[in-house]
């Protein structure tokens, strides 16, 4: 390579972009760098979505490249990349490239906030975006031509049962982990590739020599949705690719005529909470591209994690005047020690124990959520909002958040989960006796109270219709008489953990297990047809009572 001086970047303006071009090949490639405006057409040109990293690692910089007789130290990951270009004569087509790594002086952090300012413009207008998923593995072809299966296979509109019939058998197992595999590759945990992923009007994703689309892979996890034997859904990897499923569906629908959906930041955070980032700042940073409210946050690379998380609440709070950002707070909670206020949900969660909430519904735009379009419209006698039309009341003293609230009503007991053990202490029990002096409710209310409790006392996944009280009751009380009597082994394990860790439950001084008990010896109704127990239907009560209870990672359902 021509001298041994390294590379130092020329300054851009904020209104600018760098792209590189490729000109030469062979023991090294040797490229040349222009700036153009994002005021003026952009020439065309095409970008990369990929790891700086390689599995476990931290990014490395161990060969280079020349740019004007000058050394520039290239990522790693981009070596196999541009092995792949050449393979396909892409190499030196005379096209021009944006890659993040190259056309940003990383090291530079106010063209770096700039630039993460533009990224929205950078993937839109770019002709089309490669995700390099690295070399291949041992089932990486096995993986995509799965892939092009389902593609195909959801193309004829099958029943759920007839997929089912067809995909769930033991010939399609390995093809399922292959495809497990496929999804639980780095780049589908890496935070930024979630806008790179949606906002590009052509993705294709490249391992090795074998290439597939982004329409093949997503109707690929629609399908895995649907098939739940296979292991797939219970995997991280499925909801980092379904995530992005859901994201790129509503950013498609936000595009068409006379659309009206937003991405709110605070649902993009929370969504992604369990992504990788190597920088905790770009949990949000990263995701601003796609939020439709991120006039809200200004990106400043000088400020600490803190300082970010912290100034977007108060953002949020301010600018909405609403609340509702804090009950992430309660999930998303800083690490043991953090001086960050207790008001400030913490974005660096990994994998949140999260329960549905109803501030994440379509009612209030401002929280959001990543719901199918075509579950958005909403009858607004089904809105929920607690405060009605009020405003938050509120005032920052310091590091404090004060507010105006009401006492809504006395906690009569406590359950526990999976998750999280509650155990009811005896000052606990003589607390909670002596504010449960009013009229006591018959077995039945009691239990219908649960169940509704359970459901959300609603009929879909989406609260849009009420519960049907009578045929969810019958079931509920159906599949709890399997558990109290010897039929356990007929009753779904995840409705059995919910049963230990709610027995002890207290009900009006009663314990949960000893109202069920009374209920099944009053010779309540429990016999007759078996409950349904499949979780994907979701307008039955154990549908309901999987997606409430089972699903919390889909907290903003």
């Amino acid at each position: 390579m021509a001298g041994t001086t390294l590379y130092t970047y020329n300054p851009i303006q904020p209104n600018q972009i760098r792209l590189v071009k490729f000109v030469q090949d062979g023991d090294h490639i040797r490229a040349v760098f222009e700036t153009f405006s994002f005021e003026e057409p952009l020439p065309v040109y095409r970008s990369i979505s990929y790891t700086w990293a390689s599995d476990g690692g931290r990014p490395q910089k161990d060969f280079k490249m020349e740019i004007d007789k000058r050394q520039l130290p290239v990522l790693n990951t981009l070596q196999p990349f541009f092995q792949a270009l050449r393979s396909r004569n892409m190499l030196l087509d005379g096209k021009w490239w944006w890659i993040d790594s190259i056309c940003i002086d990383q090291a530079n952090l106010e063209e770096r906030a700039h630039q993460v300012g533009h990224m929205d413009v950078i993937y839109r207008q770019a002709e089309s975006v490669i995700v390099w998923l690295g070399e291949p593995s041992s089932d990486s072809e096995l993986a995509i031509d799965f892939i092009k299966l389902l593609d195909k296979t959801s193309r004829r509109k099958l029943s759920v049962a007839e997929l089912r019939a067809t995909l769930q058998q033991d010939h399609y197992r390995v093809h399922w982990k292959a495809l497990t595999n496929f999804l639980s590759r780095r780049w589908w945990s890496r935070i930024w590739s979630v806008q790179e992923f949606v906002l590009a009007p052509s993705v294709t994703f490249w391992c090795g020599m074998r290439n597939v689309s982004r329409v093949a892979v997503c109707r690929s996890i629609g399908i895995a949705d649907k098939c739940t034997s296979t292991g797939v859904k219970e995997t991280l990897a499925f909801t980092h690719g379904n995530n992005r499923r859901r994201a790129w569906d509503l950013y498609k629908a936000s595009k068409k005529p006379g659309a009206n959906l937003s991405f709110s930041l605070l649902a993009l955070a929370a969504y992604f909470c369990c992504m990788d980032a190597s920088d905790d700042r770009d949990r949000l940073y990263g995701l601003m591209a796609l939020a439709t409210d991120r006039s809200m946050l200004e990106i400043d690379y000088l400020l600490s994690t803190e300082e970010v998380y912290a100034r977007f609440t108060r953002s949020f709070i301010t600018h909405y005047k609403s609340l509702d950002i804090i009950c992430f707070a309660s999930t998303y909670t800083p690490p043991s020690g953090s001086i960050r206020p207790s008001w400030v949900p913490d974005w660096q969660k990994r994998n949140p124990v999260v329960i549905p909430s109803m501030t994440s519904q379509s009612s209030k735009s401002h929280v959001g959520n990543l719901r199918s379009p075509r579950h958005l419209d909403i009858d607004p006698s089904v809105y929920y909002s607690a405060c009605k039309n009020k405003e938050a009341v509120y005032a920052f003293e310091g590091s404090a958040l004060q507010v105006r609230g009401v006492v809504v009503d006395t906690i009569d007991g406590l359950a526990g989960s999976r998750q999280f053990e509650m155990v009811q202490s005896s000052e606990w029990n003589s607390a909670q006796s002596s504010c449960c002096s009013g009229s006591p409710c018959s077995t039945t209310a009691i239990l219908e109270s649960v169940c509704r409790s359970v459901a959300f006392d609603r009929f879909d996944r989406f609260l849009r219709y009420p519960m049907p009280t009578a045929d969810f009751f019958r079931d509920f009380i159906r599949l709890l008489n399997r558990i109290i009597t010897t039929s356990k082994e007929s009753v779904p394990r995840d409705l059995l953990d919910w049963f230990q860790w709610t027995r002890s439950l207290q009900i009006h001084g009663r314990s949960f297990e000893d109202i069920l008990h009374d209920s099944f010896q009053a010779d309540d109704d429990s016999s007759g047809p078996a409950p349904n127990i499949d979780e994907s239907q979701h307008k039955t009560f154990f549908g309901r009572f999987f997606d409430t209870v089972v699903r919390l990672s889909f907290r903003l359902m």
